[in-house]
Formats: C-alpha cells, sequence, structure tokens
C-alpha cells in the first residue's frame, strides 16, 4: 500500500513539474521578430515606432555606462539571433562594437543611428559627437529611415505610425524651445561633452565640461579642471550638471570650491520613466530648475 502511495505521489510530481516547465517555456518564448537595441532610450523610440508588431529588447541596463559596457554571453546571443539590431554608432557603445560586427558577418540586419542624422564635431576637433538621442530634432530626422529599415526587414509598413512619431518629437521640440527661450540665460557645464546637440539646437552655451572627451573613459588633467574653474567664474555659470560616469569626488570638490550646486541629470537611459517625452521633459525640467 505505502509503496503503491509513493509511486502515485511521484508520478504526481512529475506531471507537475513538466506542466510548470511547459508554462515557464511559454511565458518565455515570444513569436513575434526581436529586434535589439543597445540602449533604453533609444530602445523607448523604437518600441514607440513598432508598437506590437516586434519584441523589442534592450542590451545595456539602465545604470550602467553604455560608453564601457562589456557585453555578456547572453547579451551577445540576443544580438545574434535578432532580426534586427538598432544601436547608437560612432563608438557610443564601444563595448558592443565586435558583438555588432560579428552579428552582421552572420548576416543580422544592423541599423546605425548616426548615419541617418545630421552629425556635429567638437569645436576644434575632428571628433564626431554620439549623444545625438539629446535632441528631439535630430532625433526626428532618423525616424522615417528606420520605419523603412524595419518594414523591409520584418515585412510590416510602419508609415503611420513613422508620421505620428515625428510630429510628436517635433511637439516635444517646441515645447523644449518655448521654455529655454523663456529661460532666457542657458550657460551650462556638464561632466562630459554630453549636451552639444541639445546646446546647439535649443540656443544653449557650454562653457566647459568635467570631462573634456565625449566618452567618459577619459579623464581631465589637474590643469584643465583649473582652465574649467577659471571658466566657470568668468561666465558667471550657475550649476554644474553632471551624471553617469564623472567622478562624484572631483564634482563634489568643484561645487564646493566653486560655491554652485552639483546637479546630477540622467542623459544616457530612461531611469524610471517610459518614454524618449518622458526622458526629455525631465532632463530640461532639471536643467531649468537648475538655472532658475
Amino acid at each position: 500500500m505505502v509503496k503503491r502511495l509513493l509511486v502515485v505521489i511521484a508520478a504526481t510530481l512529475l506531471v507537475a513539474s513538466c506542466s510548470s516547465t511547459s508554462q515557464d517555456s511559454s511565458a518565455t518564448t515570444d513569436p513575434r521578430p526581436s529586434i535589439v537595441v543597445t540602449y533604453s532610450v533609444l530602445g523607448a523610440l523604437v518600441e514607440e515606432l513598432v508598437g506590437d508588431a516586434a519584441l523589442v529588447t534592450v542590451v545595456i541596463p539602465d545604470g550602467q555606462d553604455p560608453h564601457d559596457f562589456e557585453p555578456s554571453a547572453k547579451d551577445i546571443e540576443a544580438i545574434n539571433e535578432a532580426d534586427l539590431v538598432v544601436s547608437n554608432g560612432l563608438g557610443f557603445e564601444e563595448g558592443l562594437t565586435n558583438a555588432l560586427e560579428s552579428a552582421a558577418k552572420r548576416g543580422v540586419a544592423h541599423f546605425v543611428v548616426t548615419d541617418h542624422v545630421a552629425t556635429r564635431t567638437h569645436e576644434g576637433s575632428t571628433a564626431i559627437d554620439p549623444h545625438v538621442w539629446l535632441s528631439p530634432f535630430t532625433m526626428s530626422e532618423m525616424v522615417n529611415d528606420l520605419a523603412t529599415v524595419i518594414g523591409e526587414t520584418l515585412d510590416v509598413n510602419l508609415d503611420a505610425a513613422a508620421d505620428s512619431v515625428v510630429e510628436e518629437l517635433t511637439a516635444l521640440d517646441e515645447r523644449i524651445s518655448s521654455q529655454l527661450d523663456e529661460l532666457g540665460d542657458c550657460t551650462l557645464v556638464t561632466g562630459h561633452d554630453e549636451l552639444g546637440y541639445f546646446a546647439d539646437r535649443y540656443g544653449c552655451t557650454i562653457v566647459g565640461a568635467v570631462i573634456p572627451s565625449f566618452s567618459t573613459t577619459a579623464e581631465a588633467s589637474a590643469g584643465e579642471l583649473a582652465d574649467l574653474k577659471a571658466l566657470v567664474a568668468e561666465h558667471h555659470v550657475r550649476a554644474i550638471f553632471t551624471g553617469l560616469g564623472t567622478s562624484a569626488d572631483v564634482v563634489n570638490r568643484l561645487s564646493k570650491e566653486l560655491g554652485i550646486p552639483a546637479i546630477e541629470l540622467s542623459t544616457h537611459f530612461l531611469n524610471g520613466v517610459s518614454t524618449y517625452d518622458a526622458f526629455m521633459t525631465r532632463l530640461v525640467d532639471q536643467i531649468v530648475g537648475g538655472l532658475s
């Protein structure tokens, strides 16, 4: 009797285990085409464009610095198995370069945002600024091309969705322009050279950066920091806008020595919001608040 009961229990547990495994598998399997995007701000725009037509996966988690992120084996697998990869380009996701090149050789379609917008260089340099997503106007330039590539890759028509996204980006651009026009003086010091497209579009002046480079992997020399302090005093800068990848110790020391606040911005990832509009609205509100 006891032996028979044990057999029944074992059979029941086996059925339950198989059922659980089947449910877990179905929960993690999505039949839709896969679009892999390198960072969350860009991912939000891609999701808005494709809607339910594809599964959008972001590789670089919020809180990780895209400039020096290194992919895991799981990240590389996701890139290799994607129907389409969307990246920023211009060395922004430097740690993903090998994975992206390898996927391209395997035939994975790849859309590079900075190949489809007007880019800028730093004054006195030939280096091209990768931070295109910090201008809605600049991002609007690539939407139709992206919609075309997605449409051809996944066999869907995104013309109406592209028109809608461009309209929303245009409205956001106009709203930001109005806010900064009302502010008047928009003189900025940043953590690194990240707000160039923003400043060019909305008439801000960037006096300098704690890290005078497009990448957070660089470092400022003592002489460069001394020059920055002199410029801050000369231009009566009211705040240091810092962010991911900038040394908190250096920024706090500058803030104390100069007698101005250090305000942390989220410029490289969504950080608690789910849309590009909300991301940019928060950024502008922080800048306007810090300069008011």
